[in-house]
């Protein structure tokens, strides 16, 4: 199997529909899943981080959810949705780990798994920055993620499917199984809870929260490429 970075018309492929690339994958090009999974992992991860709250419980389930997807790919059903049908497996996934952390201990080695703080953060040494502004930007966004997993999970998963990753009210009510009226609640009570700990400025660090990309998305890839 060919490596995408190595194919010359990578940048065409990255062009394709998510259903061009599904239905070429289905036709024997197994190595285009990996351009769903780069153009999905960070959606796929706040997801799972907001439902569990811990990075490598959300990682693990992220994984599983690659894995699964990729076993019933020919159960999708198109041509649009495909957005959808990933967050719904992969939120699926989340949700069975936090039930089953109820009756069965996490590991500690997973609970304690440190966060990679540093690829959510813009780097003070690139081109560009101003080292004191990114040095703010840096605490803030690392407040703010303290914060997040600090509320109730109800608050935090709905926060962060909502406020955070940007689903519409519906697309967070269908993923966690709840009324748009109890979404619209939870958030705005999230948000007030935010917002008497942190203040002002919570809104311009909202966006670079709980990022999932660089060297954290080239392992997940490595990962599931390892057991298709």
């Amino acid at each position: 199997m060919t490596p995408l970075a190595a194919r010359p018309d990578r940048q065409a492929l990255e062009l394709l529909s998510d259903v061009e690339i599904v239905a070429r994958v289905r036709a024997g090009e197994p190595a285009l899943y990996e351009l769903i999974m780069r153009r999905y992992n960070r959606r796929l991860f706040r997801i799972a981080r907001g439902i569990l709250g811990h990075d490598g419980e959300a990682e693990d389930a992220v994984q599983e959810a690659w894995v699964q997807a990729w076993f019933k790919l020919g159960q999708f059903r198109g041509p649009g949705g495909f957005p959808g049908w990933l967050c719904r497996i992969a939120a699926n996934q989340a949700l069975m780990r936090r039930r089953r952390r109820h009756l069965v201990p996490v590991p500690l080695d997973v609970l304690d798994r440190p966060a990679n703080m540093e690829a959510a953060m813009a780097d003070p040494r690139s081109p560009g920055n101003d080292p004191a502004a990114s040095l703010h930007e840096q605490q803030l966004r690392h407040m703010l993620e303290r914060a997040i997993d600090q509320l109730p999970d109800a608050y935090r998963a709905t926060f962060m499917l909502r406020e955070v990753e940007g689903l519409s009210v519906a697309e967070t009510g269908r993923l966690l199984g709840i009324a748009e009226a109890t979404v619209k609640t939870r958030v705005h009570r999230a948000r007030r809870l935010l917002q008497r700990d942190l203040g002002g400025g919570m809104a311009a660090a909202l966006r670079g929260t709980f990022a999932f990309d660089g060297e954290r998305c080239d392992r997940m890839v490595a990962r599931v490429f390892e057991r298709l």
